[in-house]
């Protein structure tokens, strides 16, 4: 016996050989959820760098930046 478990002789082509699965559909509930989860974090990534790096007026343009 070369293996310490039994191999089956037909598993290429059980694997390989079968239809694609259909795939899954997400509920729209879930993909909703999904997007407002991007939106919290790029809204909340927006807020952090505004209150660490603080707008301090035109101050900080350039010269060429200032209308």
């Amino acid at each position: 016996m070369m293996f310490p478990f039994d191999v089956d002789p037909d598993w290429y082509d059980r694997y390989w050989m079968t239809d694609r699965p259909l795939p899954r559909r997400r509920s729209f509930s879930r993909s909703l959820t999904r997007f407002a989860v991007v939106v919290v974090l790029m809204a909340g990534g927006g807020a952090a760098l505004s209150h660490f790096y603080p707008d301090h007026g035109a101050a900080h343009y350039q010269s060429w930046e200032q209308e």
